[in-house]
């Protein structure tokens, strides 16, 4: 595809759309099936409609090495090389961005720690690190939520999993949302090379300090030749990426239920609602706006729009689970709402591989939240949410909140 028949790109990402972009998103899928954006340099075609995104993302066809075709796809969609953004390749060849066979290659290694009988093994002691986090927290005072609860909770979670020592002062939550957020390419540079040089520490060492975790397993694959040592480092990098995630589920359904006090009253009154509610909110506010791009070797055909060969495409589960033709009136938050089916946590082979361990720290986080800590309320300053910049993710930079004191535990039972 030539530049001179390139079609006329939308302007979707705006500063409305990083604060809102759902009008945006809603205005794309009443315009077709498949809208050419332009996206940090990049043209992208963006899927909005719901049927459309979960075919694709079971498409066989539909590829994500971006690296082993990067040459075509750059010389076919880039439209302003100047706000192209690198990473370093030792964090770009993971499972997420991998087609078969590699993509198996790599998520069999990890696989069997994310299972469902490891998940819930960990149930106690997520639990535990939640309840303490909650005992730190003041009553009737503002907080940020965020920054007091849903980041140190879903580190400490994710650190044991990969086997990162729990005083580890390293910042990597930081480096990696630099990765997904921040504006400028310097920034995000040194993030990348400091997220490089961490985790291949971390991978070497467990050669001399093996453990039960996930570093070691990545670490005797490089050694037995299953892998290289940037897939190892670019496996951990993934998955600290997901494994941070918990915090922004935890905070979109908080922020959600806190615009929606029918909701937050029907949902304290029966805490057996809660798996519902994280259902709803991976609806109705998913953590991610768009998934990272894939792209076709062929012309793929999306309803009556051709989307060429070698063009990235995004496809949009914020929009898919604000469709109308698969959710009745889908701009309301209802905890009550059957949302199974929504596409939040991806479909097909890269389907989250911990999507039980995000239920499960999300539930239990609200969950003890609720009940421990009765009042929840806005503070007063948390009138205007600040949400981070970036087309992927749906991400509050803060949480401002009042909780209130802890509630008392029951008499013993004579």
């Amino acid at each position: 595809m030539t530049t001179e028949s390139a079609p006329e790109l939308v302007r979707l990402v705006t500063r409305d759309f990083m604060q809102d972009p759902y009008p945006a998103l809603r205005e794309a899928r009443e315009q077709g099936e498949a809208v050419p954006i332009d996206s940090s340099g990049m043209r992208m075609w963006v899927v909005t409609r719901y049927e459309d995104a979960r075919r694709l993302l079971a498409d066989p066809d539909i590829c994500k090495d971006m690296v082993a075709n990067g040459e075509a796809i750059l010389r076919s969609s880039v439209v302003r090389p100047e706000k192209l953004r690198g990473v370093p390749l030792a964090l770009r060849r993971h499972m997420l961005d991998r087609d078969e066979p590699d993509h198996t290659r790599l998520r069999s290694i990890v696989s069997g720690h994310f299972t469902g009988s490891t998940v819930e093994s960990m149930r106690a002691e997520i639990a535990a690190t939640a309840g303490a986090l909650l005992d730190g927290l003041p009553a009737e005072q503002p907080v940020d939520l965020i920054e007091r609860f849903c980041r140190p909770l879903a580190r400490t979670v994710i650190s044991k999993m990969i086997g990162i020592p729990p005083d580890d002062p390293a910042p990597f939550p930081e480096w990696v949302n630099d990765l997904l957020t921040a504006p400028d390419r310097s920034i995000l540079k040194a993030s990348a090379e400091s997220l490089v040089e961490f985790i291949g520490a971390l991978v070497d060492g467990k050669a001399d300090k093996p453990g039960p975790d996930i570093a070691t397993a990545l670490s005797e694959a490089v050694l037995a030749k299953k892998l290289t040592r940037n897939e190892a480092i670019a496996s951990v990098h993934v998955l600290l990426t997901g494994g941070m995630e918990p915090l922004n589920g935890i905070a979109n359904a908080i922020h959600s239920l806190l615009r929606h006090p029918d909701q937050l009253d029907l949902l304290t009154g029966d805490l057996s609602r809660i798996p519902n509610c994280v259902e709803e909110t991976l609806r109705y506010e998913s953590p991610f706006r768009m998934l990272t791009p894939r792209y076709s070797r062929v012309p793929v055909r999306v309803g009556t729009t051709t989307i060429p060969a070698n063009e990235m495409i995004l496809i949009s589960v914020a929009a898919a689970g604000r469709d109308p033709h698969r959710f009745d009136d889908p701009d309301t938050f209802d905890i009550e709402r059957n949302a199974r089916g929504h596409l939040g946590f991806g479909r097909g082979i890269h389907r989250c591989l911990g999507a039980h361990l995000g239920r499960l720290e999300v539930e239990t986080g609200l969950s003890l939240l609720l009940s421990r800590r009765p009042g929840l309320r806005p503070a007063e300053e948390a009138d205007a949410p600040a949400w981070q910049p970036g087309i992927f993710m749906r991400r509050l930079d803060r949480l401002p909140v009042v909780l209130g004191g802890e509630r008392p535990a029951a008499p013993e039972s004579p």
